[in-house]
């Protein structure tokens, strides 16, 4: 077994047919402060990496319960867990439920702290880049997915907002926005990376969630 890359969340193995993913402690941020939303690293937590695999497999195991394909396998441990080999599409989709964080900031003056959205968005997977929004021409015209894909991607996104939110509803909480990454697995589409607290916002009585908070509130 040997290591792949080391990113900023998880070190990757690969594992024959499988890939090993261990969970690290890091936390995400934006101009030194947490943030969920943000795509720096400003600091660790220690057990964060535990929290994040066990919402990972909590969540996946939901989708794959409602008929939604994701590349996890099983848990390994505390920290690690095994997962099928995708070919990664350059992309991040954000399903938008409510309008918060980066959206407010994005078209402030334009909508209201939690405006109820429902859209689908996204951004090139780019750290260089700073992960830019892309028009979804543009992700066919570069040759990063097909038209067919981008359509089949916004469905299955859609889907799994469905599931969350009817999941979150039923336990009093609000579904705020979340972030998928796909890949190409025999042929078809694949939900691939996570699906946790470090990837979606969740909210109670108009407060966003912890990812701690969130554990204990789902377990």
């Amino acid at each position: 077994m040997g290591l792949l890359y080391s990113g900023k969340t998880k070190d990757v193995y690969e594992d024959g047919p499988y890939l090993i993913f261990r969970f690290k402690d890091t936390v995400f941020g934006r101009n030194g402060a947490e943030d969920s939303g943000g795509n720096e690293v400003v600091g660790e937590k220690a057990g964060k990496g535990s929290v994040v695999l066990v919402q990972t497999e909590l969540f996946f195991k939901l989708l794959k319960e409602n008929g939604i394909k994701t590349h996890f396998v099983e848990r390994i441990d505390d920290r690690r867990a095994r997962f099928l080999k995708a070919e990664r599409i350059p992309l991040e989709v954000i399903y938008r439920e409510l309008a918060y964080g980066s959206f407010l900031r994005r078209y402030n003056g334009w909508v209201e702290p939690f405006q109820r959205l429902r859209i689908v968005e996204f951004t090139l997977k780019d750290d260089s880049l700073d992960d830019p929004l892309i028009a979804e021409d543009a992700v066919v015209v570069l040759g990063i997915a097909s038209e067919g894909e981008v359509e089949k991607i916004k469905e299955t996104t859609r889907k799994v907002a469905e599931i969350l939110r009817e999941f979150f509803s039923s336990r009093d909480l609000q579904l705020v926005d979340f972030k998928l990454e796909f890949g190409r697995l025999n042929g078809g589409l694949i939900i691939i990376d996570e699906l946790s607290g470090d990837t979606m916002r969740v909210a109670k009585d108009g407060k966003i969630l912890t990812r701690e908070e969130l554990l204990e509130v789902i377990g």
